[in-house]
């Protein structure tokens, strides 16, 4: 079986959620109470979004 489409399929699922974390995340910095959190989460999200195309430069 070809990889190929199967990571295709994992590389925008992790495209989408890294997003919608770091979206999340971005909201709830938002509020001055929850900043670091906020931040936190919002940087997860990135590196989660990022880790595909990070993966294929490092391991590529």
């Amino acid at each position: 079986m070809n990889p190929d489409p199967l990571w295709s399929m994992i590389t925008y699922l992790f495209n989408i959620l890294g997003m919608l974390i770091c979206l999340g995340g971005l909201s709830l910095a938002h509020y001055s109470r929850h900043l670091w959190p906020g931040r936190i989460i919002a940087g997860a999200g990135f590196l989660l979004a990022a880790s595909p195309t990070l993966y294929g430069l490092v391991a590529g």
